[in-house]
Protein backbone atom coordinates (compact mmCIF):
# COMPACT_ATOMS: atom_id res chain seq x y z
CA UNK A 1 0.00 0.00 0.00
CA UNK A 2 2.88 2.31 0.71
CA UNK A 3 4.15 2.00 -2.86
CA UNK A 4 0.67 2.80 -4.20
CA UNK A 5 0.43 5.88 -2.00
CA UNK A 6 3.90 6.95 -3.11
CA UNK A 7 3.04 6.39 -6.79
CA UNK A 8 -0.21 8.33 -6.43
CA UNK A 9 1.72 11.29 -5.06
CA UNK A 10 3.58 11.50 -8.36
CA UNK A 11 2.51 11.77 -11.97
CA UNK A 12 4.09 8.62 -13.45
CA UNK A 13 1.13 6.64 -14.84
CA UNK A 14 3.22 3.48 -15.34
CA UNK A 15 4.36 3.54 -11.70
CA UNK A 16 0.76 3.94 -10.54
CA UNK A 17 -0.41 1.02 -12.71
CA UNK A 18 2.48 -1.17 -11.65
CA UNK A 19 2.04 -0.54 -7.93
CA UNK A 20 -1.73 -0.99 -8.23
CA UNK A 21 -1.28 -4.32 -10.04
CA UNK A 22 1.15 -5.49 -7.37
CA UNK A 23 -1.31 -4.55 -4.63
CA UNK A 24 -4.18 -6.31 -6.40
CA UNK A 25 -2.12 -9.49 -6.78
CA UNK A 26 -1.22 -9.46 -3.10
CA UNK A 27 -4.84 -8.79 -2.15
CA UNK A 28 -6.08 -11.70 -4.27
CA UNK A 29 -3.51 -14.03 -2.75
CA UNK A 30 -4.53 -12.95 0.75
CA UNK A 31 -8.22 -13.38 -0.05
CA UNK A 32 -7.58 -16.87 -1.42
CA UNK A 33 -5.80 -17.87 1.79
CA UNK A 34 -8.70 -16.50 3.87
CA UNK A 35 -11.19 -18.44 1.74
CA UNK A 36 -9.19 -21.66 2.12
CA UNK A 37 -8.92 -21.17 5.89
CA UNK A 38 -12.67 -20.56 6.17
CA UNK A 39 -13.41 -23.67 4.11
CA UNK A 40 -11.05 -25.76 6.23
CA UNK A 41 -12.65 -24.56 9.45
CA UNK A 42 -16.10 -25.59 8.19
CA UNK A 43 -15.16 -29.18 7.33
CA UNK A 44 -15.60 -30.56 10.87
CA UNK A 45 -19.16 -29.20 10.92
CA UNK A 46 -20.16 -31.13 7.81
CA UNK A 47 -21.65 -34.13 9.73
CA UNK A 48 -23.68 -31.70 11.85
CA UNK A 49 -25.03 -30.11 8.69
CA UNK A 50 -25.98 -33.51 7.30
CA UNK A 51 -27.79 -34.36 10.53
CA UNK A 52 -29.75 -31.13 10.33
CA UNK A 53 -30.70 -31.96 6.73
CA UNK A 54 -32.10 -35.32 7.86
CA UNK A 55 -34.65 -33.49 9.99
CA UNK A 56 -35.78 -31.45 7.00
CA UNK A 57 -37.53 -34.56 5.66
CA UNK A 58 -40.11 -34.17 8.42
CA UNK A 59 -41.25 -30.75 7.17
CA UNK A 60 -44.74 -30.74 5.71
CA UNK A 61 -45.45 -28.46 2.78
CA UNK A 62 -48.66 -26.54 3.47
CA UNK A 63 -50.59 -23.57 2.21
CA UNK A 64 -52.22 -20.99 4.46
CA UNK A 65 -55.61 -19.84 3.27
CA UNK A 66 -57.15 -16.71 4.75
CA UNK A 67 -60.91 -17.07 4.39
CA UNK A 68 -61.85 -13.73 5.94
Amino acid sequence: MASVKEALAGTDIDAIKSSTDTLMTASQSFSQKLYEAAAASQEPDAPHTQAADAHDDEVVDAEIVDES
